[in-house]
């Protein structure tokens, strides 16, 4: 079973994957969760949004700031949050409570091609089994003072996340490779 987050779910599809990456062990690593990007109207162009850095054409965090990535629709113009690392993840669910802190001033991504509207895939996994995590319980309870059950920590505790994008040239580049669980950066 692939335990897509709940916020994504709606947002992602299962097919029409990238045909370059088909052939990739990294992409199909059957722990990660993965999807294509699709909007409400069946879209599947959009613009990249976030609030952190951009080095070398990849998105980062800032220290002083949590990362938030969206995607607006190139049609509808329709945002989807992608990533907020304030709401999102191991870390903000279980570990540190950011929910409160700023973000930094949004910014268009433009990637090295100078394009701005791509198609999208998101791939993560978390590597907490949260029945060997909290095997005496059913609810967990959040950071943010919530309860929860363990299926819920499943699709939402995620603790890897990376976006993909492909441009009007057909080239793919990885914009976001992050780990999110503090235990990981150890």
């Amino acid at each position: 079973m692939e335990y897509i987050p709940d916020y994504l779910k709606p947002f992602i599809i299962h097919k029409d994957y990238f045909p370059e990456l088909i052939e990739d062990s990294w992409f199909n690593n059957p722990v990660y969760w993965k999807g294509r990007l699709i909007s409400p109207q069946n879209e599947t162009k959009f613009k990249l949004y976030f609030c952190g850095e951009l080095i070398d054409n990849s998105i980062v965090g800032k220290q002083t700031s949590p990362l938030a990535i969206y995607a607006d629709s190139v049609h509808s113009g329709e945002r989807i949050t992608l990533f907020d690392e304030r709401y999102n993840g191991y870390e903000a669910l279980l570990i540190e409570d950011n929910r409160e802190h700023p973000l930094s001033p949004e910014i268009q991504f433009v990637d090295k091609d100078a394009e701005t509207e791509f198609e999208i895939i998101i791939l993560g996994c978390s590597s907490t089994d949260f029945d060997d995590e909290y095997p005496a319980t059913e609810q967990v309870r959040l950071i943010n003072g919530d309860w929860v059950n363990k299926e819920y920590l499943k699709c939402n505790a995620f603790d890897f996340i990376s976006i993909l994008i492909r441009n009007a040239k057909g080239r793919i580049y990885k914009v976001l490779e992050m780990e999110l669980s503090y235990l990981n950066r150890l």
